[in-house]
């Protein structure tokens, strides 16, 4: 009883006494997010997104002009990532605070000289942020990005997290960027963004890195090419699916969702083999077909369109990795690191060519048990 009576005044005294290693908010300056831009010269951009507290609600500024962007974008030079921020801190009046940068924007000519001697500081600071989440900006620069102001929200990281979880994508943290440039058998993907006609960042799909030659970009996968990668990865929650049946003018839309994958890598002779089984649940949304989905008959016509459709489609995304990419971005090789360890150490060293030579066969079963609220198509 006198230790927990001890206990509970030491308790009551560092409350009353106060935190004296937390620093307090109006002497920091929040770091929302960064953006890493190549330069001509090679010298490289840092770009910063610093919260303004003041002006989120909308701040009167000089000459009674209301100033509506809660955030100033800041610059800075250097000879690397620290140093940059070392430098962008001169001209800051508060203390740069990491612990809510929550996005991390790479510019395409940046992503095209490699991104592999730019990490070491997120991960050795102490004060950084592992789980910002990463961004490929296509055909254009971070800069850019972070500049924009968002429609709806303050700032663009919550408009850029919030974009993500309307169109049912998996964050892609630094951390998992990470774990995929350090994992055997898989190369990382990063969501690509782009600034659109209107000026405001849009989803384009996919960067492929290749960890093999400094985290170098090898090439871009549209929308559609993303989802078939992330869903053969089992990190995929659902996409939307547009495609023709019949004729040209006889279309449907379907939401798949539930998705899930299996990959099993066996041996035949002396050869690895790769069978991938995806699976899925589909709702129709959209339906300009004859065909009646309510009819037992015509759902299984759609249902097996739309395999084969889909079979063929990434079949195709596969083939292409293989013989344009040459890297294995559907992590084939973590799956026979562990369901096939013997044959694992023998093809390790150059596991990009063995998977260019893989034979990889695909299972697709789709069931579309969801027909909407109607029966035909609507036609006029």
């Amino acid at each position: 009883m006198k230790i927990v009576g001890k206990l509970s005044v030491l308790f009551i005294l560092l409350l009353t006494t106060g935190c004296w290693n937390l620093r307090e908010p109006d002497r920091l300056a929040f770091n929302l997010g960064e953006g890493w831009d190549y330069e001509e010269g090679g010298r490289i951009l840092l770009t910063a997104q610093i919260a303004i507290p003041a002006s989120a609600g909308g701040q009167q500024i000089g000459g009674g002009e209301k100033n509506n962007k809660g955030f100033r974008t800041m610059t800075a030079n250097g000879v690397n990532i620290y140093d940059r921020l070392n430098n962008m801190q001169r001209e800051l009046p508060r203390e740069i605070f990491f612990g809510h940068r929550e996005i991390i924007l790479i510019g395409q000519k940046m992503a095209e000289h490699g991104i592999g001697n730019l990490l070491d500081e997120i991960v050795r600071n102490p004060r950084s942020e592992l789980r910002s989440k990463v961004f490929i900006v296509k055909d254009g620069v971070a800069k850019d990005i972070l500049s924009s102001s968002p429609i709806f929200d303050p700032f663009t990281q919550t408009s850029l997290t919030r974009q993500e979880e309307i169109l049912h994508l998996k964050h892609t943290y630094f951390r998992s960027l990470l774990a995929d440039s350090l994992s055997q058998g898989i190369q990382p993907i990063v969501p690509a963004i782009s600034l659109s006609p209107s000026s405001m960042p849009v989803y384009v799909g996919s960067a492929v890195l290749n960890k093999n030659n400094g985290l170098k970009l090898v090439a871009f996968l549209d929308n559609q090419e993303s989802a078939y990668a992330n869903w053969i990865k089992d990190r995929q929650d659902s996409f939307v699916y547009t495609s023709y049946i019949e004729q040209q003018n006889q279309n449907i839309s379907v939401i798949f969702k539930f998705l899930h994958s299996r990959i099993k890598a066996r041996m035949t002779g002396d050869k690895i083999r790769i069978h991938i089984e995806l699976t899925g649940k589909g709702s129709i949304v959209e339906n300009n077909t004859n065909l009646d989905p309510t009819k037992t008959a015509d759902l299984r016509i759609i249902e097996e369109k739309l395999e084969m459709k889909l079979k063929h489609e990434i079949q195709e995304l596969i083939v292409q990795a293989q013989t344009k990419y040459h890297i294995d971005i559907f992590g084939f090789g973590e799956k026979v690191h562990h369901q096939l360890p013997k044959q694992w150490k023998i093809h390790q060293d150059q596991w990009d060519r063995t998977f260019s030579g893989l034979q990889i066969s695909v299972g697709l079963n789709v069931k579309c048990d969801d027909p909407g609220q109607t029966n035909k198509s609507i036609k006029f």
